[in-house]
């Protein structure tokens, strides 16, 4: 589950095809993530924005912001896990 953190979002453990913030993990690509929404590079830029962002995405029902590439048996506590330790 942990080989390749720097492929999850940082606020809901969704994993792209493209590391979010880059091959380093430290130059983002600013784009949106399919489940949560965030963009990476400004929302996730930092601790406790990534904090804030995921207990506002929860509060509001956690929805996919592209409903069409959600798994059917998705959870939400399971995804969660796959969130890089570092912003947990």
């Amino acid at each position: 589950m942990r080989n390749n953190e720097n492929l999850f979002c940082r606020i809901c453990g969704y994993k792209s095809i493209d590391p979010p913030w880059g091959a380093d993990s430290r130059t983002p690509l600013y784009d949106y993530c399919l489940c949560c929404g965030v963009e990476h590079g400004y929302q996730d830029a930092s601790l406790a924005g990534v904090k804030k962002y995921r207990e506002a995405w929860i509060s509001a029902g956690a929805a996919w912001e592209c409903e069409n590439v959600k798994p059917a048996h998705w959870k939400l506590e399971e995804q969660l896990k796959h969130v890089p330790m570092a912003y947990r």
